[in-house]
């Protein structure tokens, strides 16, 4: 159902991304070849994030409620605090490495410490390929970071004529993504992290051009049935031909999802269960790399292929208790503090990673 302009079938969408990208990060312990469409979930994140950020501020901003300032600040309130907690806990662990492997030098941590805490790319560890060591989930809110700064420097001036000019030449740079880098991808490694800039711009976009020609909603719990779904299946499946078959994803089936999914009201279980996935699907995002790190370390210690399996199975649950408690305990409290809210209304933790 609808709530405070907030469209929770959404929220289940998202939820479901969240956890495909969490299986997708548990299944590479084992095998890097598998679920080669899952990390495309991220994609799909800055199509709904397009979507939820001109819904939730397009009219303030335009009406001139809301400044640029006022959306930089709430942006970052949203997102920081749990950027921080999760990237905190790299910054340990990586300690640990300091102390007992000496894989890195206390140098190289301060380095990777002070560009993890501020979101931005580390070439620090060459011995790496991420370019997020304390926390391989955040180079997407770089690019997110990146994106809504873009928007709200245009966003007075966009009109519906641009917008689809913009959509449409950030289709080419798309295009020319997947035949450069043989499909969508790019942002998290070294060696690619500048292709993160063009790997945004179209979803992003879409997904505010969806919320300007977005549909009127009806109920139809089974089609919001079947979009949870088949997200789900879409992301897990292992079809032929990458660049051409990721291009479609993040051309035509994400946008296509989100623009159906904007407009279905669903029964009040299903909803329930949106909205619970919604809550956790940030904290599932960001708080599971350092948590896998630790994972990885106790996996090469394991030669039983099935003890490995058992520990990938213990790694989810870990994650998904972390998460919530991350959410209810840390997140949730210092969401109040920055609101000067006594308590939260249901409804004030949709994210838009």
């Amino acid at each position: 159902m609808k709530n405070d302009n907030r469209f929770i079938l959404l929220d289940g969408l998202r939820g479901v991304a969240a956890f495909i990208v969490l299986v997708f990060h548990l299944i590479q312990q084992h095998t890097l070849t598998a679920l080669p469409y899952a990390g495309l979930a991220v994609d799909f994140f800055y199509v709904l994030s397009g979507f939820v950020v001109a819904c939730a501020y397009e009219r303030k901003i335009l009406s001139g409620q809301m400044q640029t300032r006022d959306f930089v600040e709430t942006r970052i309130k949203r997102l920081y605090p749990l950027i921080f907690l999760s990237t905190s806990i790299g910054i340990s662990i990586a300690l640990l490495a300091v102390i007992f492997k000496d894989s890195i030098t206390l140098l190289q941590l301060l380095k990777i410490t002070a560009l993890g805490l501020l979101v931005l790319p580390s070439f620090v560890l060459p011995q790496w390929q991420t370019a997020y060591p304390l926390n391989m989930a955040s180079w997407s809110l770089t690019f997110e970071a990146f994106v809504n700064l873009v928007y709200i420097s245009i966003v007075r001036q966009l009109t519906n004529k641009a917008l689809i000019l913009i959509v449409s030449l950030s289709w080419f740079a798309l295009l020319f993504l997947a035949i450069h880098a043989n499909g969508i991808s790019g942002g998290n490694n070294q060696n690619a992290w500048p292709l993160g800039f063009l790997r945004v711009m179209f979803p992003f976009f879409a997904g505010v051009a969806l919320y300007r020609f977005k549909r009127h909603q009806k109920e139809s719990t089974a089609t919001g049935i079947a979009l949870l779904l088949s997200l789900a299946a879409i992301l897990l499946a292992n079809l032929p031909n990458y660049r051409v078959c990721s291009l479609i994803y993040v051309s035509i089936v994400f946008p296509a999802i989100v623009y159906i999914g904007s407009g279905i009201i669903v029964t009040y279980k299903i909803n329930a269960i949106s909205y619970w996935l919604g809550a956790i699907s940030y904290p599932v995002y960001i708080m599971q790399g350092p948590i896998l790190r630790i994972g990885e370390e106790v996996i090469k210690h394991i030669h039983s292929n099935a003890m490995t399996w058992l520990v990938s199975i213990s790694e989810f649950c870990v994650v998904v208790l972390v998460s919530w408690a991350a959410l209810k305990f840390f997140d949730e409290p210092v969401q109040r503090i920055m609101r000067g809210q006594k308590r939260l209304r249901q409804g004030d933790f949709v994210r838009n990673a």
